[in-house]
């Protein structure tokens, strides 16, 4: 959704003269020290890859409540996978993309590459999750933020907010992103990528808030993510997303081909 708007605009520029600014070596240094506070080891294991049990409320055009199941893994190649239960079949549909090609598969049936005009919206599908499976991996993996993309802009508002400012590749873009801290935390309150014009207008906004963060194999993993698609403070969330179980690693895990239909899934 494209949102480019005066408001939008002016709500960027006061929020940026509302608070006090430090140089990028601050800026760097504390999103060193937030990506160490999401671990509980002193060696932690770099995320190559995710296994997550998901349950999604979508409040689109089309609202709907279901579980499904992540996998995905970026080395060496990028892999993904999403299993969804039909219940009222009593079977599991599964559908991703193996490096190569799209894919879908149905419990008791051949396995079958999605070629073809025809299964353009599935190849769609394919691909939003696995960009839903990128923006998961950086907020899950904050180290990426540290490392690979450290922040050069520290703001500090007057209710002791910090916000951690920089610049990323995503979706072949350079977005803007915002990682938020509450004064008295170091883990994220929420993360939000911005796509500005030439002209510095909002043309796009994504923000994921993160809430009730709970240990994952010595990692905190927000256990609850709404996704917003507006800069406005009183919005309700486009999706919320709870993750109910999840293991990662830098190896990449099979999924099990005994998984059971989610419970009280509505389609």
């Amino acid at each position: 959704m494209t949102i480019a708007t005066p408001f939008l605009y002016v709500l960027a520029t006061f929020c940026a003269q509302a608070t006090h600014n430090v140089d990028s070596t601050e800026a760097a240094t504390l999103m060193q020290q937030v990506a160490a506070a999401q671990f509980s080891t002193e060696n932690p294991q770099q995320m190559q890859n995710f296994n997550i049990d998901l349950f999604l409320r979508d409040r689109g055009e089309h609202p709907r409540e279901f579980g499904f199941f992540l996998h995905y893994s970026r080395s060496p190649k990028e892999v993904f996978e999403l299993a969804i239960d039909d219940v009222e079949n009593n079977t599991q549909v599964r559908k991703g993309f193996d490096g190569k090609n799209y894919w879908l598969e149905a419990s008791g049936k051949k396995r079958q590459t999605l070629t073809g005009h025809e299964f353009t919206e599935d190849r769609q599908a394919i691909e939003d999750g696995i960009e839903l499976c990128g923006d998961l991996m950086l907020i899950l993996d904050l180290r990426q933020f540290a490392e690979k993309n450290p922040p050069s802009i520290l703001k500090t508002k007057q209710d002791g907010t910090r916000i951690l400012e920089g610049q990323l590749l995503r979706k072949g873009k350079q977005y803007t992103y915002r990682v938020h801290l509450d004064a008295d935390s170091l883990l994220p309150s929420k993360v939000d990528f911005i796509l500005f014009d030439d002209e510095q207008q909002i043309t796009k906004f994504q923000s994921f808030a993160t809430l009730a963060y709970k240990k994952y194999s010595a990692r905190q993993i927000p256990q609850v993510i709404y996704e917003f698609d507006t800069a406005d403070n009183g919005a309700l969330p486009q999706r919320i997303y709870e993750i109910h179980d999840m293991a990662w690693g830098p190896k990449p895990q099979a999924i099990s081909d005994d998984k059971k239909p989610s419970q009280g899934q509505r389609n």
